[in-house]
This record gives C-alpha cells, structure tokens and sequence, in this order.
C-alpha cells in the first residue's frame, strides 16, 4: 500500500515539473517580458514622433509591463541606416525607419523615392495599406524583421536661401542635402541639381553655414528643427512622398506572446491612423507659422513639368532594380 502511495505521489510531483518546465519554456503561452530599445530619426514635437511615443506607453499599460518599449528619437542611435544594420544584428530590438533609407538592406525598398509616383494622398495611404504595402513587408522579413505598422512622414518640400522654386529651372545648380538614397540623387540630378547625400542631424549647421543653399522635408520637418532660422523660402513641391515602417527583430517578435503581438498590431494601427489625421490638421498651422518667423512660403509650384523632367528615372530604376512585377503593383496602386 505504501510502495502504490508513493508510486503516486512520485507521479504527480513529476507531472508538475513537467508542467512548470512547459510553461516557463514556451514564450507563446508564458508572456515572457520583453524590453525593446525603438530608435528613429523623427524630431520631437512631430505627430509621428509623440504618437510613437504614446504607443509605447500604451502597449506597456495593455500587457500590464510584459512588453516595455524604450523610444530614442532624434538619431540619438545613429543615423537611420546605422540603426536599421543594429536591428540587423541584433544589438537594437526595433526601429521606425523611412521607407526608403531601408535600400540599404535591399534596394527595391528604394521604390519609395520616386518623385512624385502618387496622384494624391489618398492613393498613397491606400498603397501601404494594400498590395504595395504587404509586398515591402515581405521584403524587409526576409532581412529577418517584422513590421509591425506604418506610419505617414508626408510630402516633401524645399527649402532654400536663393529664390522661390517655381519651375524645374529654379533647382538648377542648388546644392541642396537629400536623404541618403541614390534614387532620390538621380531624381534632383534630373533637374540638374546638385544634391548631397547627409544625416539629418548635420543639415541645419550646414545651412548656416552655407555649405548648403537648400534642402527637402516633410513640414513637420521644417518646423520642429526650426530651418527658419536658416532658410528664406519655403516651395510646396510635394514630390516625395514618406512613410515609416516600424520593425521588430524577428528573433525579439518571437518572444513576444500571441497576445501581447495583438496589443503591438493593434495600438500600430491605431497611431497610423490618428497620424494621418493629425497630419490634415496641422498642415495649414506648419505654413501660418513658418510666415510668422519670416519664411516665404510659394504654393504656385510647376508639379506636372518638375514630374514631367524627373520620369526617366522609372524606366532606369525599373529595369536596374525594382523589376516588372513591383513596378506593376505600385502602377495599379497610384491613381495615375
């Protein structure tokens, strides 16, 4: 009678190791505690910027801690390619990265750089929620991150000290700082501008120092780092648009359980949306109030001839590097 009593008691003792062995075991179903250190270039006081911000705060109240998001704007890790090779490796769990700087990876993601391939808004922000947006996704998780959501940078606008830019014309021979991405040289070199390739966090002692004459953002852009100080016009060109893609190492998303993924998926999709809307609202405010610090802002701008003199570089980009079938589905995707 004792042997049988022991025999069981042995058995159930056994099975609840196993049981805590299972559960500590199987990040899935244990929610494991995760910490994440999210870097982007994005400036302080910006939509994207403080929207990111508030959904970190949100996703660690919702998984009551079990997913802690550390934010470091402002190209405090580095420049954005210097960040995005840290999540490559592993030494940096996730980044909120334009678009187009993640060529550096794979140069398809350059797609995003072509001037001026949306006919509106509404057809860009539809692209990266459809087709176009799954298909840049893939991309960059065969580099072994996964995205977790978009969010909207906006149109891009120049700025400079020389004149307002109406027509191609006006851009000839402006030394202005782009992003580092070759596409984006090609297309102002189209114009026969002079572009140079420079982290954002140098371009504002460069202007003021008049090793530069121009360069091009997002409003937000130009407001938040104060270019005002340093440029005189401001001409709506709109002829990139950006977005964000917010990644995750793969190996840290694996980590993550089933549950706490959902509350990341769903708080990223909730700040793309409010993103955008934001980004309606201030628009105007950017404007008013670069006029008031003495800006002079142009909105009598040439799109279709700046579009017109910058197209040859989608045939030379389509044929070199992005290939028929992701040219095919950005054209069903762009209104034109």
């Amino acid at each position: 009678m004792k042997k049988i009593t022991y025999t069981l008691i042995g058995s159930i003792l056994f099975l609840i190791v196993m049981a805590g062995c299972s559960s500590s075991g199987d990040s899935k179903d244990g929610g494991e505690k995760v910490k994440l250190q999210l870097g982007h270039a994005l400036s302080d006081g910006t939509p994207a910027s403080d929207l990111i911000n508030d959904m970190a705060e949100k996703i660690s109240e919702k998984t009551d801690g079990r997913v802690e998001i550390d934010v470091f704007p402002n190209s405090q890790l580095g420049s954005e390619t210097e960040m995005l090779e840290q999540v490559q490796l592993g030494t940096m769990e996730s980044a909120a990265i334009m678009v187009g700087t993640m060529q550096s990876l794979d140069m398809k993601m350059a797609i995003e750089d072509l001037p001026y391939m949306w006919k509106d808004i509404e057809h860009a922000r539809e692209a990266y929620k459809g087709e176009f947006g799954d298909y840049l996704a893939k991309v960059m998780d065969e580099k072994g991150m996964k995205k977790i959501g978009y969010v909207e940078w906006g149109f891009r606008h120049i700025t400079n000290n020389k004149k307002p830019i109406v027509t191609p014309e006006d851009v000839e021979g402006l030394k202005i700082r782009v992003a580092q991405s070759k596409l984006r040289i090609d297309a102002f070199e189209e114009l026969n501008a002079l572009p140079t390739a420079m982290a954002f966090s140098e371009v504002y002692g460069a202007l003021q120092q008049g090793a530069l004459d121009a360069q091009e953002n997002p409003l937000a852009n130009i407001v938040a780092p104060k270019f005002n100080e340093v440029q005189k016009y401001l001409s709506l060109t709109g002829h990139f648009y950006n977005t964000i893609m917010m990644v995750v190492d793969n190996d840290t998303w694996d980590k993550i359980s089933a549950e706490d993924q959902k509350v990341i998926l769903e708080e990223s999709e909730r700040i793309s949306k409010e993103v955008q809307v934001k980004n309606d609202e201030v628009e105007l405010e950017y404007i008013e109030e670069l006029k008031s610090k003495g800006m002079l802002v142009n909105d009598d701008v040439d799109t279709n001839a700046f579009r017109e003199k910058m197209l040859p570089v989608y045939d030379e980009w389509e044929k070199d590097v992005f290939g028929e079938e992701l040219m095919d589905i950005y054209r069903d995707a762009s209104g034109w």
